[in-house]
């Protein structure tokens, strides 16, 4: 499966007219059939051999890139660590 283009629109998930699913209200319309079918194609098309949820995306990308990389993304100074990261820091050996 190939990435849409960033230059369409600045959300992961959006209409083809490139506006996200979620309107003003904060209401999501269609978001869950294009859930469902985003999923069945990437178990289909890709290695992937569980489902996942869409906010697992969030801990995923904090635990792919370093601490800070990841603070500054999500917003968060203080609760990254803990709520965030999926895999434990590596640290060299106090001597």
């Amino acid at each position: 499966m190939k990435a849409r283009p960033k230059h369409i629109a600045p959300w992961v998930f959006c209409t083809h007219r490139g506006q996200p699913y979620i309107d003003e209200d904060g209401f999501a319309s269609a978001f869950n059939s294009l859930w469902q079918r985003f999923m069945a194609r990437a178990l289909e098309k890709t290695k992937l051999k569980e489902r996942f949820q869409e906010k697992d995306l969030r801990k995923k990308t904090a635990s792919d890139i370093d601490l800070d990389h990841a603070r500054a993304l999500l917003g968060h100074t203080t609760t990254t660590r803990r709520h965030y990261r999926l895999r434990g820091e590596r640290v060299k050996p106090a001597k």
